[in-house]
């Protein structure tokens, strides 16, 4: 029986390797959580999310639209918009959830590892494919997971400015950038792994159907990419780029046109195109998701200028420039060393297109960067005949390990203080409670902005305020909310704006606003920290909302 479960062990060790990569990444990747479930105090609730509350908000706001039908409309503005938009992911995930009778708390995490294991898997077996040996392949995984830039400098020199005049390194946000960070993006963006998984997939199911001819290989990949265009359209250009990018080097390489080749590329990409001639369709023709889209830019979160860059890729990019190697030899490549070359230099063009969402195609490149990588630690083993590869990857390993563990402890931190927006004092649930109990009478819920929020998916109604690209006019929008809690404001001034935008339900927040004895707003909820207030005004003997 010994020998048996040896010989099992042996047969399937690979799979048991990235089983136990998912255990871990799974465990690791949870700590946040588990602090921020632990830390939070009895006053207050931690909301589930560990990074970027209002992105998590936005996407279970169409969970939650999604139960309820095929296509979900925007609750996250006044405006009433009719239900159009689909996202194939968030779709499942709905219906999963309406099934099992799961909240949206356990569908996250349930999502985050789901999205764990895939993004293992899809990772292993690529590598496995690729590498010339097992070695190799499981220190292209290390790499791929683990792999971090030099984001632990921000935190350092930040220290060093409160001494001297130092300047900075890199813009705030830098560090935070998820897309080329899969350990982050296992923390915090649990969506990025499934694109990421996709892309890979993709990618090297087509050139298994370019390479050796396989049509069903091919057909795969279309499948892939038919589902990647329902959940992470933009995330085809990158598909586009790395297939036209190898149609062009074998043209080169054999000066010939590689009709057979380009006829696989066409399957893959024509399949995908329903998927994206819809999502351009909703972002042109649609005015409520045209300027969802134009308002990208409300973020302020571009690709880094090339210097910080650099920073944010790190020792990983810098070992797969030695990789690479001299660009003339490179017509010396293999077909795979061709495949993973063209891959990774599809990607600093498509980071700089001028696109407001250009950051996001740093998704994926994380792959071809750990591939060459180890073969830059490969080169100078081969040139420092007193250092194995072993011994090499594990320095390269330990050296790209600190921005991660940056990006742990910070979240861990952050959320151990139990503060908004990562956490709302529990009066402030009670209210979103009573709204989802009680509905708002198909009009608009007004709250504070780290309240109002979580009004679309919590209860269901559309919020005034609630996110920076889904609420229209955003910053006018936040301006109001300020101004309509401010004692400044007169009640005249506070009538029109309910009136103007069909506002029937009113919630005050923790933050010590009052809008006691304004005849009109009657209180329905109240607990020590926060109200719900029903709007009663007369309206050509209309009312926009009366009490339950």
């Amino acid at each position: 029986m010994i020998d048996g479960i040896r010989w099992l062990g042996r047969k399937h060790r690979w799979g048991l390797e990235l089983g136990l990569w998912a255990v871990g990444i799974g465990l690791v990747s949870s700590l946040p959580y588990v602090v921020g479930y632990l830390a939070i105090g009895p006053e207050r609730r931690f909301m589930g999310f560990a990074f970027n509350v209002s992105d998590h908000v936005q996407y279970f706001a169409w969970w939650r639209a999604f139960q309820q039908g095929f296509l979900a409309p925007n609750l996250l503005t006044p405006e009433p918009t009719p239900a159009t938009y689909f996202n194939l992911l968030w779709w499942l995930l709905a219906q999963v959830s309406r099934i099992a009778g799961l909240g949206y708390e356990a569908t996250y995490q349930v999502l985050r590892v789901l999205s764990i294991l895939i993004t293992v898997a899809v990772l292993g077996l690529l590598y496995r494919r690729v590498a010339p040996s097992v070695s190799q392949a499981r220190a292209m995984l290390a790499m791929a997971l683990l792999g971090s830039g030099f984001a632990w400098l921000h935190p350092v020199v930040k220290r060093l400015q409160g001494w001297l005049p130092f300047p900075s390194l890199m813009a705030p946000y830098v560090p935070s950038i998820a897309e080329p960070n899969t350990f982050f993006s296992a923390i915090a963006y649990p969506h990025f792994l499934i694109a990421l998984a996709s892309i890979t997939a993709i990618l090297w199911l087509a050139y298994e159907g370019i390479e050796c001819g396989r049509w069903r290989a091919s057909l795969g990949a279309g499948l892939l990419a038919l589902s990647l265009s329902l959940h992470h359209t933009y995330d085809l250009l990158t598909i586009g780029a790395v297939l036209g990018g190898w149609i062009l080097w074998r043209m080169m390489t054999r000066r010939s046109v590689p009709w057979a080749e380009g006829a696989h590329a066409a399957l893959v990409l024509g399949m995908a195109a329903p998927g994206a001639l819809y999502m351009a369709w909703l972002t042109r023709q649609d005015p409520t998701w045209r300027e969802v889209l134009a308002q990208f830019v409300n973020a302020g979160v571009f690709t880094p200028p090339p210097l910080q860059l650099l920073l944010l890729l790190g020792l990983p990019f810098l070992l797969a420039l030695v990789g690479l190697g001299d660009p003339r030899r490179w017509r010396a490549w293999t077909p795979v060393e061709a495949w993973m070359g063209v891959w990774f230099l599809a990607h600093p063009p498509l980071a700089y297109l001028p696109l407001s969402f250009q950051i996001h195609l740093l998704n994926g490149w994380q792959v071809p960067i750990a591939y060459w990588a180890v073969r830059g630690v490969e080169r100078i083993v081969q040139r420092r005949p007193a250092l194995t590869f072993s011994r090499g990857m594990r320095w390269a390993l330990i050296l790209s390990l600190p921005a991660n563990l940056y990006l742990l402890g910070w979240r861990i931190l952050d959320l151990s203080r139990g503060q908004p927006p990562y956490s709302l004092h529990r009066d402030e649930v009670a209210a979103l409670d009573w709204v989802a109990a009680h509905g708002c009478a198909d009009g608009v819920v007004m709250a504070p902005e780290p309240v109002g929020a979580f009004v679309p998916m919590w209860t269901g109604c559309r919020a005034f305020l609630a996110h920076w690209t889904g609420t229209l006019r955003f910053f006018e929008r936040r301006e109001q909310v300020r101004t309509f809690y401010s004692p400044a404001m007169g009640e005249p001034a506070r009538r029109a704006l309910i009136e103007r935008y069909g506002i029937t339900r009113v919630i005050v927040g923790a933050d010590g606003a009052s809008l006691e004895g304004i005849p009109w707003l009657i209180p329905v909820f109240q607990r020590p920290r926060a109200a719900v207030f029903v709007v009663q005004m007369a309206r050509e003997g209309a009312s926009p909302g009366g009490a339950p």
